[in-house]
């Protein structure tokens, strides 16, 4: 379930800018035409420019340059919030189907701790969403555009706990208690070593359950410093922009770390 690196997307301004435009380019809008005027001066420089080849090639050129400015300029905004909603329901949708086969791992291996995280996690982004609610028109690019970011942490810290799981599940059948019953009793030295490499097993599982764990709070409380931070940004003035994206870039920079502690 981690996040992988096509998931967890660039959403700063000028990645969606270079995503517009890329969308600009390969709509059949722009391509069509200008393959005909390619055509068309191929066929005109090559073989005989007739004033049909001409006209083509013109049209085709007009046509497609047209498009792309129409599309990457004009309807540019349109085009980006349509690429950050897409966007922003996959992740949703993975959110979703992972909470509801997580919560169920979690209560299976009794990590009472990554159950309340999942909570946490819940009511930190609903706190957010509200915040930013007020701050910013629902809707327009920017808002969307940060709720996909809180979006990418909260499926970070999921993957936290995804991870956790798994790690706890992998030594699920090491009895430690009968391995430290064993080791008192034996005189063997092949075995207790056999017994201390599969404590040792155990023991490098659980340091990496907790390690994840940590993690998640400390995105938890980022979580509550960003909100904070966007709740006492004056809209009205002209910096708000830049405050913003200050904070959102912190944001940013724990999808990073969630990816790299859930792999």
């Amino acid at each position: 379930m981690a996040i992988s690196k096509e998931l967890a997307q660039d959403l700063s301004p000028a990645a969606i800018k270079k995503a517009v435009v890329s969308t600009a380019i390969q709509s059949p809008l722009t391509v069509y035409p200008v393959a005909t005027a390619l055509v068309a001066g191929v066929y005109s420089a090559i073989i005989y420019p007739s004033t049909l080849a001409l006209g083509l090639l013109g049209v085709g050129a007009v046509t497609g340059i047209g498009s792309w400015v129409w599309q990457s300029i004009v309807k540019g905004d349109d085009l980006a919030n349509d690429f950050v909603n897409a966007y922003r329901q996959e992740l949703v949708e993975r959110r979703d189907k992972a909470l509801s086969s997580l919560s169920k791992d979690l209560i299976e291996i009794d990590l009472n701790d990554g159950l309340s995280q999942i909570q946490l996690f819940k009511d930190k982004y609903d706190n957010f969403v509200k915040v930013l609610d007020k701050q910013l028109e629902p809707g327009e690019l920017t808002y969307n555009r940060y709720l996909s970011i809180a979006e990418q942490v909260f499926l970070g810290g999921l993957d936290n706990l995804d991870a956790a799981s798994l790690a706890v599940h992998s030594v699920s059948a090491i009895d430690i208690d009968r391995i430290d019953n064993e080791l008192s009793k034996t005189d063997n030295s092949t075995k207790a070593s056999e017994l201390k490499s599969r404590r040792d097993m155990h023991s490098q599982q659980m340091n990496r359950v907790s390690e994840l764990l940590l993690e998640n709070e400390k995105a938890l409380t980022q979580l509550d410093e960003v909100t904070t931070r966007i709740a006492s940004v004056n809209t009205q003035q002209g910096r708000a922009q830049v405050a913003l994206e200050d904070a959102m870039e912190e944001l940013q920079h724990l999808i990073t770390r969630a990816e790299t502690y859930s792999k």
